[in-house]
């Protein structure tokens, strides 16, 4: 017995939404938008523009 359940990607919404209903599957899709619309931290974004200016000091000297 297999599924393909899982393979379809988030955003998919089939014809036979409401016969496959799986209100854990829908808490986690909701779950995962909530998370994916959140804007990134300042903290996060300031940790990436240093790696960056890191990584753009070391092409440098190469």
């Amino acid at each position: 017995m297999s599924s393909d359940k899982g393979k379809r990607p988030l955003n998919a919404i089939g014809d036979d939404m409401d016969s496959e209903f799986d209100p854990l599957t829908a808490a986690l899709r909701q779950m995962h938008d909530s998370v994916a619309n959140e804007p990134i931290p300042d903290d996060f974004l300031n940790l990436l523009d240093m790696i960056d200016a890191k990584m753009s000091a070391s092409k440098k000297f190469q």
